[in-house]
């Protein structure tokens, strides 16, 4: 039995050890180095220098750096680029009720739209829904600075001229605009319809109202009629809450015109025309250089004194005769009355193509006029 366990003893004793020859014993094994990996590149993260960090302050704001929260009512202003004029000026309000507000003008072309509507915010994302009207998206680069994004959603950062700023307190909406409609006065009680929209208001009887009613009644031919005037004006409530039409400024009646019908216009006259654009540069709306023809005759206001003249129009040759104008100057004006009555003197045929009408001289365009509508 002794001599069995001490031949196990001396087995498992060579089986722990590796064979070896010479006189030391070979140093011992160690594992391979792991082989290291090439590590793999990571794209460096782009960052908004403007954008507000996170931090404890940040976090305990209503607006951290994940998300966007409209708590507080909130105005931004700015004016973004355009195609075909120099800007459109935008007024936005945002009212933690989840309503807003805004204002957009084409600058020069007088074109103002007053929208309203519910906001829905996507993580950062800032979407106007309006069913009537198409508003661009804007992100919030932090709560003092909305920019447009483009057409795939992403903000665009690459230029300072897609930005709207916040202003330090809420600021109430500009909600005066040019209009052209139908007025009438009854019993010193006017009404006035829109022809953009053929709404119906009251107008409310104000100091800016009065040369207005004064002009009607002095008027032998209107005499209870409704007439188209262009005036400037908002509409708004009044004691009792009810729509009223607020007149900031009256502008003109044009007896004999009527609104514009753009599904059945071929003649131009009976329309209030007003001047786009002079061959290709827009007339700034707030000149208000418009005209209207009549059977025989013309006048209009060409943004610093009212005029007239004689016109003939046969097949496709047209005249008009030596403008009779007033004689103001206004330094603002001036230079774009000039163009306008040389323009309107030169041209030599008048065509009405779709919703323009469009001024020619030897087949070339030299001036494009729209219906007024406001």
């Amino acid at each position: 039995m002794k001599k069995l366990l001490l031949a196990s003893s001396l087995c498992l004793t060579a089986c722990s050890q590796l064979p070896y020859f010479g006189s030391e014993p070979p140093a011992k094994l160690s594992r391979p180095a792991p082989v290291e990996k090439p590590a793999i590149p990571v794209p460096a993260e782009v960052v908004d220098a403007n954008e507000v960090a996170n931090s404890e302050t940040t976090e305990a704001l209503a607006t951290d750096f994940e998300h966007i929260f409209i708590d507080s009512d909130m105005t931004f202003e700015g004016v973004l680029p355009c195609a075909d004029c120099p800007g459109i000026s935008y007024h936005i309000n945002l009212y933690r009720d989840g309503r807003f507000e805004a204002r957009q003008e084409y600058l020069e072309r007088g074109q103002v739209e007053l929208i309203s509507g519910s906001w829905l915010l996507e993580r950062r994302t800032l979407h106007l829904v309006n069913q009537q009207v198409t508003l661009p998206s804007f992100h919030f680069r932090s709560n003092q600075q909305l920019v447009m994004t483009d057409l795939s959603g992403r903000p665009i950062l690459n230029s300072d001229a897609y930005q709207l700023n916040r202003l330090t307190a809420v600021k109430k909406l500009d909600s005066r605009q040019p209009m052209l409609g139908l007025y009438r006065l009854q019993n010193n009680q006017a009404t006035f319809v829109t022809c953009k929209t053929g709404e119906s208001l009251p107008v409310a009887n104000t100091q800016n109202h009065l040369p207005m009613m004064r002009l009607y009644q002095q008027d032998s031919r209107f005499n209870n009629k409704a007439v188209i005037a262009s005036l400037v004006g908002r509409k708004g409530a009044d004691q009792n809450g009810a729509d009223t039409l607020f007149i900031d400024k009256f502008e003109q009646f044009w007896p004999n015109a009527t609104c514009p019908d753009q599904f059945a216009m071929k003649d131009l006259q009976g329309i209030v025309w007003r001047a786009e654009k002079i061959a290709d540069r827009y007339i700034p709306h707030s000149l208000n250089v418009r005209l209207i023809f009549e059977k025989d005759k013309l006048y209009g206001f060409s943004g610093c004194n009212n005029f007239n003249a004689s016109y003939q129009q046969r097949a496709n040759t047209f005249a008009v005769q030596q403008l009779a104008s007033t004689r103001k100057f206004c330094a603002d004006a001036s230079n774009i009355e000039q163009q306008f009555t040389e323009k309107l003197q030169q041209a030599d045929r008048a065509e009405v193509n779709a919703d323009k009408l469009q001024l020619f001289y030897n087949n070339q365009v030299i001036m494009e006029l729209i219906p007024a509508v406001n």
